[in-house]
């Protein structure tokens, strides 16, 4: 049953509806430690392209000031309890524990799909992970069976399916492989429960979304968590956010706390990894900045606008421009780059900024543009950085 949806109360322009959204995903003072962000994000989508660093790293150090991505693999990996679970909330993304009861519906879910795993099979697998786990993909693998990449082996499609029904889990990582494991032995015994009713669940989850979005469409909402729309439709009107009216977007969902006293959006330059929660949606992205957000990674070299692993670059609370980067031995290679036609006299020295903070965050020991693959407009741009160089301590 779907509750009645009450009228809009605020009235929110779309500028105002920019600076919420930043501070809501990115707050200007940043999170103390891996275990805050976190727990404020809910989710940290998971990548294995690793051309200039893990996705979940770099959506954590732009957020953890002073952290390296060495810093966020001893955080998730290396301390005495685990801080997270993999799974497909978003995408294949990090989980803090806390949340694991929120995702039973869909554990609930993927036991009743059809290709679920015949009993057999989960009976083989749990067992070998009962004995010997954690154990890695690999392990878990026979030795005869293909399968890589895309290319799933049946044992691949089996674990991933005992993951997502939470069965198995993963809260480690070794090598930058996953080491799977009884729920049972990994989850805390407090959160270990999937009584919590789908609606329950979806209420919560949404309440998250809405706070990490700060003010969100319905469509915004349920790319979040990947649910249809419609059933966010249903569910929103029994979470705690609030209907608002957004210039130019109709009716809209706000967390009530982003819209008390004033915002501060995180205002100094940096590069958002590809996969950062505040650029997931694309058309939320668009609506927000005006800015069309492209991921090319999978697209033939020729033809690609913008590059291989690009990253959008956030200032002053816009996105004003993009970079193509990548790591060759200890050098962060600006591959190719561009700026938004508004990007604004500040541009270039925002840019070499959030190039320096990027440096240091991947433990890179010097800047270089990668030469003949740079045009003649983008070496003007960025100026100083045609040549190699060391890494600063200064301001730009």
């Amino acid at each position: 049953m779907t509750a009645p949806t009450p009228p809009p109360a605020v009235d929110i322009s779309l500028a105002e509806a920019r600076d919420i959204a930043v501070a809501a995903a990115l707050p200007a003072a940043g999170f103390p430690d891996v275990t805050a962000a976190l727990a404020h994000l809910h989710i940290i989508q998971i990548d294995s392209i690793s051309t200039l660093a893990r996705a979940h790293q770099l959506t954590l150090t732009a957020r953890v000031p002073g952290t390296t991505t060495q810093d966020i693999e001893a955080a998730l990996n290396a301390s005495g309890e685990p801080v997270a679970f993999d799974y497909p909330a978003h995408a294949l993304a990090l989980v803090p524990l806390a949340d694991w009861p929120l995702w039973a519906f869909r554990r609930r879910a993927a036991r009743r799909r059809p290709d679920y795993p015949d009993q057999q099979t989960r009976a083989a697998l749990i067992s070998r992970i009962t004995r010997d786990g954690p154990l890695p993909l690999r392990r878990l693998r026979a030795e005869a069976e293909a399968g890589a990449g895309w290319d799933w082996s049946p044992t691949k499609t089996a674990v991933e399916f005992l993951l997502w029904a939470g069965d198995i889990t993963c809260t480690r990582r070794t090598g930058g492989q996953r080491l799977f494991d009884l729920a049972e032995r990994s989850i805390p015994a407090a959160y270990l429960t999937d009584h919590t009713t789908d609606d329950d669940c979806l209420s919560q989850l949404l309440t998250h979304a809405g706070t990490v979005l700060g003010v969100a469409t319905t469509d915004d909402l349920a790319d979040y968590l990947r649910i249809p729309a419609s059933v966010a439709t249903r569910v929103l009107p029994a979470t705690a956010l609030i209907p608002v009216r957004v210039e130019g977007w109709g009716t809209s969902w706000a967390d009530p706390k982003a819209l008390e006293g004033a915002v501060h959006p995180f205002r100094e330059p940096v590069f958002l990894g590809p996969f950062d929660n505040l650029i997931w949606h694309r058309p939320r992205v668009q609506r927000l900045f005006g800015f069309t957000q492209v991921f090319e990674a999978y697209k033939p070299a020729a033809r690609r606008i913008y590059g291989y692993y690009v990253c959008p670059l956030l200032a002053d609370g816009r996105l004003i421009g993009r970079a193509d980067f990548a790591r060759r031995d200890t050098i962060l290679t600006i591959q190719r780059a561009s700026l938004e036609p508004a990007a604004g006299p500040d541009a270039a020295t925002s840019f070499a900024h959030a190039c320096r903070r990027l440096t240091a965050a991947t433990g890179q020991a010097a800047i270089k543009l990668a030469g003949p693959a740079t045009d003649a407009a983008t070496a003007s741009l960025l100026g100083g950085f045609g040549r190699q160089q060391s890494q600063p301590t200064d301001q730009p």
